[in-house]
């Protein structure tokens, strides 16, 4: 049998087996996005009439401008054309926080073999990085997002930045197709070494001509190991690729857990930058991996400059954990404090702010925001650029000081008028993260 006959069984036999596990499909809660953008086409349809080729945009009407971007691919088995569903849960949760959410579809295994996919989010990404303008993003500051076959698309985005045969002639070229940091639930990576790392009580035949693996590569994955290994991120993996943050349920049935053991090892080997959060016990999908009931049971395998260390209990597998990694692999830092001293006269003051990054990662470009109490109006500044909107300010770098090391701090300085009282900003954000008053 040709293995492209594929009918609606395969697709049925994963959806069953996803229903038998309750694996949710559409994660909660319902999306409290500030703006929805629905079905933009980032490429013509292919074939038409398709959805692989569409996305929907959810932008926050907060936060600074121009606002770093999430982009998320539900997973599937390859067997949809809607990978963009599931992106408005993800916004519920990361649009208060400020940044874009863009869900993107690609084309199904029915519709287009490997690497049809990858061609396709290269394409969505170069797409939006190319929009950003239009959209108020920050082409600087890409993350990816996704889940199970998701999951895998984005280790394929995240680990193959600038690699030229991957990136296709879809939709708009001549930009960059890269992301700058990633996040992948449960996996797969070497597909050939899928079934030997079932459970002992089973799990899916991935050898089969009809499994979603064979289906994505176009042959039973056994008998063309060669294009097989063009579809294992693994392969890609260098020391210069972006941070990524994995997981994987140790009891997964369908997509087995040594599929992110083998990923950690090659990152580590590789002198490249992962951290891969092992649950025990966990199946397939988000309500399992994040369970509270299985908090301080995850071991974290976490490799950097050529050495790992292991933390048994923490940190759990929350959205904060998850915006935390964000965060710092978009070099946004994830703590800070800040010292505010004004020195003031008759009806006008001046102040020096002083902003220390308290986190692990660096700080690349920075703005910090903040509300007067009073009238206070700004007149001039230096070492920042100030932009002012009724009480609201913005402090932008001003280049040469755009860069914060962990522990290292930036100082600018403002001078402004006012009337009756000059208290305190009562908070100080730098992009977007609430600074701890310095002592």
């Amino acid at each position: 049998m040709h293995v492209r006959s594929r009918t609606a069984a395969i697709a049925g036999m994963v959806m069953t087996m996803l229903a038998a596990l309750a694996v949710p499909l559409v994660l909660p809660p319902p999306a409290q996005a500030d703006q929805v953008i629905s079905n933009l086409a980032y490429a013509p349809a292919q074939p038409a009439g398709s959805k692989g080729h569409l996305l929907d945009l959810y932008l926050p009407a907060g936060g600074t401008t121009p606002r770093p971007l999430i982009i998320w691919h539900s997973g599937s088995a390859w067997s949809s054309d809607d990978g963009k569903t599931g992106a408005a849960a993800i916004a519920a949760v990361f649009n208060p926080r400020g940044f874009a959410v863009a869900g993107v579809s690609v084309r199904s295994s029915a519709q287009a073999v490997f690497p049809a996919q990858v061609h396709d989010v290269k394409a969505a990404i170069r797409w939006l990085r190319a929009n950003a303008a239009t959209y108020q993003l920050d082409p600087g500051r890409f993350a990816m997002m996704g889940d199970s076959s998701g999951g895998w698309l984005t280790e394929m985005a995240t680990l193959t930045g600038g690699v030229a045969s991957l990136e296709g002639t879809v939709g708009t070229t001549g930009v960059s197709s890269a992301v700058q940091t990633g996040l992948a639930f449960f996996s797969p990576t070497d597909f050939l070494q899928m079934n030997a790392q079932n459970l002992p009580t089973g799990g899916l035949d991935h050898d089969s001509p009809a499994s979603p693996e064979s289906m994505l590569i176009g042959c039973p994955i056994q008998t063309c190991p060669a294009q097989v290994a063009l579809a294992n991120p693994i392969n890609y993996v260098d020391a210069n690729d972006p941070p990524l943050l994995f997981l994987h349920g140790q009891a997964d049935f369908l997509v087995p857990h040594g599929q992110s053991v083998l990923l950690y090892n090659k990152i580590k080997a590789s002198c490249g930058q992962g951290r891969f959060i092992s649950i025990p016990g966990a199946d397939h999908g988000l309500d399992f991996v994040m369970d509270p009931t299985r908090f301080g049971t995850q071991t974290t395998y976490t490799t950097a400059n050529c050495s790992g260390t292991t933390t048994a209990g923490s940190p759990n597998p929350t959205w904060d954990t998850f915006a935390d990694h964000i965060r710092g692999g978009l070099k946004m830092g994830t703590s800070c404090t800040v010292a505010y001293v004004p020195t003031t006269w008759d009806g006008a003051f001046s102040a020096t702010v002083t902003i220390t990054n308290t986190g692990t990662t660096p700080v690349d470009r920075w703005a910090v925001t903040w509300a007067w109490p009073g009238n206070q109006q700004v007149t001039d500044s230096w070492n920042a650029t100030l932009t002012q909107s009724g009480a609201q300010v913005t402090a932008r770098d001003a280049g040469h000081n755009a860069y914060i090391g962990p522990g290292s701090a930036q100082s600018f300085g403002l001078s402004a008028t006012y009337s009756g009282t000059n208290a305190r900003p009562s908070e100080f954000r730098l992009n977007g993260v609430v600074c701890t008053p310095a002592a």
